[in-house]
């Protein structure tokens, strides 16, 4: 039964009119008519009389009274209790790598002021296998990765491509010149997407990185202390090269890192994390699908 019956039935018995009730209600005189006759069709009794313009309410609909006043009362106490927990307060998000912060760096601005009374809880996971677990068994509501996740239980969607940059300190083109193969090259270590991308260009040139490491910011220091050359995602270098302090090597080969979202496929969506895959969706420079997902829930 919809609790709104209950209040119409209250506001009909207490002025004792139905079209009063309906302006107060902001509703049309053949609405509350109906349902009116809803609440007597549940109860399989009658609620109200009419003895030509005058409308009286029935023993049945004065018992009613009692009832309808308690049940509204502890739906008000149901609602605010409930949504002290369910007032979207905290959207846990996983990230499968550390550059995925920078991509939702500006979603997030958007996100607070859309829903500004809900908090995002980002994590940073080690390793793919640690963000996957995570989105099983529920430690997070969604999560970005770089990698295809392979998992009949996730839903994964691409949303944005992001430009990887060849880039060296300005400082070395005095030592090495503007060739990219003269450069001493850093690199992450075998195994990581990223180092997938560049590794035919390494091989093809018999290119041994002087440095590896495990994660792009650590490379980007690294550049930027002048150790070398390295491949970055332009997110995370575009304020360097435009300030003078890094070099885009432009002749270089053209490669993309796409990131995804991934949620569990049987995930019941609040409204505010709704709303922030709303947001991914609308900054996403790629058609992967999320758009129309979202459509069709």
């Amino acid at each position: 039964m919809d609790i709104r019956l209950l209040q119409t039935f209250l506001l009909v018995a207490k002025i004792g009119n139905v079209t009063q009730a309906a302006e107060q209600l902001n509703f049309s005189q053949p609405t509350v008519t109906a349902q009116i006759r809803a609440l007597e069709e549940h109860f399989e009794v009658l609620l109200f009389e009419r003895v030509g313009k005058k409308l009286y309410i029935t023993k049945a609909g004065l018992r009613l009274i009692a009832y309808a006043e308690k049940l509204l009362l502890l739906y008000g106490e149901a609602r605010a209790t409930v949504q002290e927990f369910s007032h979207d307060r905290t959207i846990k998000v996983g990230l499968g790598t550390a550059v995925a912060a920078h991509t939702l760096s500006p979603i997030l601005r958007e996100f607070q002021e859309r829903v500004p009374n809900v908090s995002v809880s980002i994590e940073h996971c080690f390793n793919i296998p640690i963000t996957v677990k995570g989105i099983l068994d529920n430690s997070f509501d969604l999560a970005l990765v770089h990698d295809k996740i392979s998992n009949s239980r996730i839903l994964q969607f691409n949303v944005v491509a992001e430009k990887l940059l060849w880039v060296t300190h300005a400082s070395l083109l005095d030592t090495y010149g503007d060739t990219l193969r003269q450069q001493p090259f850093i690199a992450l270590k075998q195994g990581s997407v990223y180092r997938e991308k560049y590794n035919p260009y390494l091989r093809q040139n018999a290119i041994i990185p002087i440095l590896e490491y495990s994660d792009s910011e650590a490379v980007r220091q690294a550049v930027l202390n002048g150790l070398g050359i390295g491949v970055l995602p332009e997110v995370l270098v575009r304020s360097h090269i435009e300030d003078g302090t890094l070099h885009e090597f432009c002749d270089a080969p053209k490669l993309e890192i796409d990131f995804s979202v991934i949620f569990h496929k049987d995930k019941t969506f609040t409204l505010a994390m709704r709303t922030l895959l709303m947001a991914i969706a609308e900054h996403a420079n790629i058609n992967g699908g999320l758009s129309e997902y979202l459509s069709s829930m």
